[in-house]
Order: C-alpha cells, then structure tokens, then sequence
C-alpha cells in the first residue's frame, strides 16, 4: 500500500512564475492579469479588479502542497477566505468573473479535472458561518499547466455585506496516475489556507498552520462590484462639503455616469444650477436647506444638501 502524506516537494524541477504575474495556461481559459499584494485591488473602485490574500504571486519550487503519494493525488478540498469590506473595501454586490490558481508540478497521461467553487459566506469566519453555492467552474489539468496560474472563467454574484470563501476540488480517480501540487510561497502571509483531505488526516477544513505548514497557495479572484440603485449610490457617490459654500463636488465610480441633476428648495420649486464637470455652483443660492436630485446611470440619488 502505498504511503499518502500531504507532500511538500523538497526539491523539483520546475520554473518559478515572474512576481505579480498571472498566466494562463493551456486547459484553461481566462485572460493574463496582473495582480497586486494582499489586502489590495488592482482596478479602479467600480470596475474589474482582481482580489488576492496573497503577498506574492511567485510559484517557489519545493514549496508546493498536495495530499498525494509519490504517484498520485488523494482527495484535495483547499479553501481560502476573502474578506471582501474589511480587507478590499468592497462594500457593493460583487460579481466573480474568473477564478485563478497556482499550478505546480503535474504528471498525467491524459489530463484531470480541476474544480472551482465560490461560496458567499456570513455569520462568522471560515470555516464557520454559513456558506452558499454561487458558482462553479471546471478546467482540465494537463502537463503543459505546469508552474503556471490558470485563471478560469467562473460567473459568481456575491451580495453585499457578505464574503467570499474559495475552493479548488481535485478529486483522486482511483487510477494512481495523475499527480499534482498546488503552487505555493513562504511570502506571506501565512495561515490563509484550509485543507480537507481524510486520507492526510484532515476530516475537516483545517488551517495549515495548525498542520505545521507556513506555505501560502496562490489563490485569486477577479471580478467587479455592482451597485443596487439607490441603497448603495449614497455609499459609492460623494456628494461633498455638505453644508457648502459655493460648489457641491460630485465623485462617482468610472462605471456610473452622471446623467444630470436638479436641486430643489423647500417648497419643491427646481433652481437653475447645474452640473459641470462634476460641480454644482450654489454660490447664488440663497442659505438654507435643499434637495439633491442626482441621476445616474445606475439610479437616482437623492441627498439633502445645505447652503451656508
């Protein structure tokens, strides 16, 4: 019988992944993006942005993880939580687009199936709270994936105010045949990853470091946050300073587009200003309190402002 242990390479050919770089691979399919570090999204607020946990996009040979023989891969359940408001800023719906994972060494005779799932999750961290099915993708595996990150198209919507767990499925054929790891560094940082895997021991979702491992996978997400019409407008439009003096700015995200606006008085009677390249002039209003009527492309706002 042969002996199973989640195998860390000591030492393997391979080549290593230039840092910040995601490539794609053969079996998959999905466009080259460049991430950026943990804890940071790499596109304009409101538009693609590609999310990581990770500090490093660089596969290091040696470092890779799977619960395998020295032939073959068992059942591998790897998991990694984002923290979508907390750590990214993400406050709005975010709709999933691409799944990506680190690839490391692969021997297979005819390919195997890789499985992405993206869960949304609330009421506590991973692998507590509650988890909900929101997406899957499958891509085939092959020699030529080798040390590459293959990114994925995977279509997920993940509501406000919730967050994402990620889960990458290999499952064991029975054939003894195909063999991977899953790309990995000692960057940083650690204890991002869960693992389920019986035949290593692991019944349950099980933090590497309570493994004894310091490895982080290579595990992203790319996407882009979505907005309701009107509760989340007031959260992403900045209508500022708010009492003023003589202009009113308006910022709003690439992906909405400011189609007009009208303030009225009191009695609901409309005043002349307007909105020029993002400004509103209330210098000629009279002091008091007014009613914003903003139109966007994504809904109407409407805010209480006060000219001083």
């Amino acid at each position: 019988m042969k002996k199973i242990t989640l195998f860390i390479a000591a030492v393997a050919a391979g080549f290593a992944m230039q840092a910040q770089t995601s490539m794609t691979g053969p079996g998959a399919t999905g466009n080259v993006v460049v991430n950026g570090p943990a804890g940071s999204t790499t596109g304009v607020r409101g538009g693609a942005i590609t999310i990581t946990n990770n500090n490093s996009q660089t596969i290091v040979t040696g470092e890779e993880i799977a619960c395998a023989s020295p032939t073959s891969f068992r059942n591998n359940n790897i998991f990694t939580e984002f923290d979508l408001d907390g750590d990214f800023g993400i406050t709005g719906q975010f709709d999933v687009t691409d799944a990506e994972m680190a690839i490391g060494p692969v021997t297979t005779p005819a390919g195997f199936d890789l499985t992405f799932n993206v869960y949304s999750s609330n009421g506590g961290a991973f692998p507590g709270g509650t988890q909900t099915l929101q997406g899957t993708a499958t891509v085939t595996i092959t020699n030529a994936d080798a040390e590459t990150i293959v990114s994925v198209p995977l279509t997920a919507s993940i509501p406000a105010g919730d967050d994402i767990v990620f889960e990458a499925v290999l499952v064991d054929d029975g054939t003894d045949t195909n063999f991977m790891r899953f790309g990995a560094n000692q960057d940083g940082p650690s204890g991002i990853n869960f693992i389920l895997a019986p035949d290593c021991g692991a019944n349950a979702p099980t933090n590497f470091i309570d493994l004894g491992l310091t490895q982080s996978l290579i595990m992203n997400l790319v996407g882009e946050e979505t907005f309701s019409v009107q509760d989340n407008l007031a959260n992403v439009i900045s209508v500022y300073p708010n009492p003023a003096n003589d202009v009113i700015n308006i910022k709003a995200p690439s992906n909405i587009q400011i189609q007009n606006a009208v303030i009225y008085d009191v009695l609901g009677k409309a005043t002349n200003v307007q909105v020029v390249n993002g400004q509103i002039n209330v210098g000629e209003l009279a002091r008091g309190v007014y009613i914003l009527n903003l139109n966007t492309s994504a809904g109407t706002l409407t805010q209480k402002v006060v000219k001083q």
